[in-house]
């Protein structure tokens, strides 16, 4: 299907524009400002994509599940599990627990997967991280889901130290014909919350934080406390796996309880990623672009065990 072009005054009008020409199937594969408005390229989609509505919601998907976007490789034709978990820098006390059994199996005992609620008076949502983890983008995907699902979010920052972060998301926002609310302190964060219209979803935007900087995560415990968020830690693939367990050990005595991995397609080894949610963090969705429209996709038992054989295998075939 070749793709086709649709302008409206912001993005949910140009969508609709392409939904009614193309069907509610339609994939939304670029966008951009233009002179009148905003110009998004779609074509038909044959596959049907999740739903938005689906904040947490713990789920364990049975091994063996089907799944349309997965067909996990055949490990015992290609390498061992624990060669597998060593390769992608997975620590050796964690290495002999994913081995215990059927891969698959091992990674649903231990490691919990969860999914975002958007649905009516749920809490709020705030992504946390450290600097450049991809909290901004992160939103931002989030907002596009919400929008295009007709659940558009009250979006709040209080990256109030990063400009051009607040100016990245603000683009996003006004594309999706959102406002994006800055607050500064306690004050203007409850009266953003006070904008909070018929219990719609509520995203926020925090700044970078050091996680071995008391006062900082202190912050983190305020807004929780203030705003009853759910505290997202995003979670950059790619990073040294001690580390990463320190990290995730500190957002948890802050609050958090999930996790969103980011920049899975743009690394290699993944074991950091394994290691954060080992430590007790909820596993969410997966950075799969840096695209907002489909940049992020919930992950699985099967999706994760997939995603560490197929890089392996990869890196194999292309030494």
């Amino acid at each position: 299907m070749e793709n086709e072009i649709f302008v409206g005054i912001n993005m949910k009008d140009a969508v609709s524009k392409a939904r009614a020409n193309l069907g509610e199937a339609a994939l939304i594969v670029s966008d951009r400002v233009v002179e009148n408005g905003i110009e998004v390229v779609a074509r038909k989609e044959t596959e049907k994509k999740a739903s938005a509505d689906c904040v947490i919601e713990k789920s364990y998907v049975s091994p063996g599940a089907p799944e349309e976007s997965f067909n996990i490789l055949n490990i015992e034709k290609t390498r061992g599990i624990s060669d597998i978990l060593r390769w992608h820098r997975v620590p050796d006390a964690l290495v002999d627990v994913f081995s215990s059994s059927d891969f698959e199996t091992a990674i649903a005992k231990n490691i919990q997967f969860g999914s975002f609620s958007f649905s009516q008076a749920k809490r709020p949502l705030a992504l946390v991280g450290t600097a450049g983890a991809g909290k901004s983008l992160s939103v931002a995907k989030l907002c596009s889901r919400l929008v295009l699902s007709g659940n558009p979010p009250l979006v709040i920052t209080t990256d109030r130290e990063r400009a051009g972060g607040i100016d990245q998301l603000a683009t996003h926002t006004r594309r999706l014909g959102l406002p994006l609310i800055v607050a500064n302190d306690q004050k203007t964060l409850r009266q953003a919350m006070a904008q909070r219209k018929n219990d719609q979803p509520v995203l926020i935007d925090t700044a970078p934080v050091d996680p071995y900087d008391e006062n900082a995560l202190a912050v983190l415990m305020e807004l929780k406390l203030f705003t009853r968020a759910e505290l997202c830690v995003v979670v950059p693939a790619g990073y040294d796996s001690e580390e990463t367990a320190d990290v995730a050990e500190l957002f948890w005595n802050a609050g958090a309880r999930m996790m969103i991995a980011s920049r899975l397609d743009q690394v290699r080894r993944l074991g950091n990623i394994i290691t954060a949610a080992a430590c007790g963090l909820v596993m969410t969705e997966y950075g799969v672009s840096e695209n907002c429209h489909g940049g992020l996709e919930k992950i699985t038992p099967k999706k994760l065990a997939a995603l560490l054989v197929e890089k392996t295998e990869n890196y194999e075939k292309n030494r």
